[in-house]
């Protein structure tokens, strides 16, 4: 039985049984007709003992799919798919039987995080303030796309969480309604508005990460309750800032000596912090003048090349060394004896000397050293450097990213692709 077109099922007479059709083996799609002439999709599994079945959603045969409550014919083989996969695993006794909702799929989600660790913080604490209050209850397969949408936009409308916790504070209602207007949540300054939506978004981005997650693991059918919500759009500022070639120079001729060699190398590599901190002396092949190392950030591995004035700098750096020794140290000094000896660079290190360089250069600007990584692709980019190049050297997974970070500063980049895609009508 044809169940999978609408002008095939429209001959079929209306049944209270469905009419089945496999889709794999102990798996069957069921179409059941209605006497309005319509249907809707079930599903039939057979377990070794018996069967198990369950209703879908209704079939698109007279209102078009959505993906959530009224399914095509492929839509409903993939919920059904994602059904099957779900019994079976309840059945083997890997997953509990009963709702799973957005606070189980977040908590599987940070379980098996492997980004970095300030950014599964950041994470912990949105899923904590911002997603579960609101939607940590729900089972993830009765999410509508139009609670997520409120939700998204509720989010935009309240004050950050350190505002809430002074305005919610018994101290505030004691201040002076003059000290308490410089608290106050200003909801119609545009600049507040434009980042309350950014951080909503950013917010976001979590509860689609854990969700897909579980689309992924077949816990929902569909991704259609988080696909279809309208994010805020041109409400985010790219924060990186970058140093001149000038301004590097400057800034290189401020630091004392073990940290203007990190700096050197973030300049001329485009490596982080803590990329450098860590760097051993295996890293290098002096060989072939590159660099090769596995990106703590992405887990992904990166190759950057140098020249040979850079090649001399870090043949400089690994003379004596062990191939485990660390390239990069700082010279931490006893304050009793006057004595120095060498240190690995630990987290934050370098924000106190980053500040005082910044000072003893003269550069007002806030410059982090993450900035020195924008500051090695900026002026590749300004030099009119392929975006693929420059996206390799960075390691970034797609060229997208650096196009939308550093493409506007390519003199060439829009004008050349112009060029070459142009029609000729002579």
């Amino acid at each position: 039985m044809n169940i999978s077109a609408k002008n095939k099922r429209r001959y079929l007479k209306p049944s209270t049984n469905p009419y089945y059709q496999t889709i794999r083996r102990g798996l069957s799609l069921g179409y059941r007709k209605n006497v309005t002439l319509t249907g809707n999709w079930c599903v039939r599994r057979y377990n070794g003992t018996r069967y198990q079945t369950d209703v879908l959603g209704a079939a698109d045969d007279a209102a078009p799919a959505d993906g959530l409550t009224v399914l095509s014919y492929d839509q409903a083989c993939e919920k059904a798919i994602a059904w099957f996969k779900q019994r079976t695993l309840e059945d083997a006794g890997e997953i509990e039987s009963g709702p799973y909702t957005v606070e189980m799929a977040a908590k599987d989600w940070l379980n098996a995080w492997k980004g970095s660790e300030a950014g599964k913080r950041n994470s912990e604490n949105n899923v904590k303030n911002w997603i579960l209050p609101t939607l940590g209850s729900i089972d993830v397969k009765k999410l509508k796309p139009e609670k997520v949408q409120d939700w998204l936009e509720e989010i935009a409308k309240k004050p950050p969480l350190k505002v809430q916790r002074r305005m919610n504070s018994a101290a505030y209602s004691k201040l002076p309604k003059s000290r308490q207007s410089k608290i106050v949540f200003n909801s119609d300054d545009p600049e507040t508005i434009r980042k309350r939506r950014d951080t909503a978004n950013r917010v976001f981005n979590d509860l689609s990460a854990l969700l897909t997650r579980a689309y992924e693991r077949g816990k929902v059918a569909s991704k259609r309750a988080w696909e279809a919500v309208s994010k805020f759009e041109n409400v985010g500022i790219n924060k990186n800032d970058y140093l001149t070639l000038e301004e590097a120079t400057l800034f290189l001729q401020s630091c004392a000596q073990d940290f203007c060699d990190l700096v050197h190398a973030a300049l001329v590599t485009g490596c982080r912090y803590a990329e450098l901190a860590t760097m051993k002396v295996s890293a290098y092949n002096k060989h072939n003048h590159s660099i090769s190392f596995i990106q703590r950030k992405t887990g992904k591995p990166k190759h950057i090349f140098l020249t040979e004035s850079e090649a001399e700098f870090f043949n400089k750096h690994v003379a004596g060394k062990k191939l485990n020794d660390l390239i990069f140290t700082q010279l931490k000094v006893d304050e009793k004896t006057g004595e120095g000896k060498s240190e690995a660079w630990k987290k934050s290190n370098q924000q106190p000397r980053m500040k005082a360089a910044l000072k003893a250069a003269g550069i007002e600007r806030h410059i982090r050293f993450h900035d020195l990584r924008h500051t090695f692709a900026s002026l590749l980019a300004m030099s009119g450097t392929n975006m693929k190049v420059i996206s390799n050297q960075l390691g970034h997974s797609s060229v997208r990213t650096t196009e939308a970070f550093y493409a506007h500063l390519s003199p060439d980049h829009i004008a050349n692709e112009v060029r070459a895609n142009k029609p000729k009508f002579v």
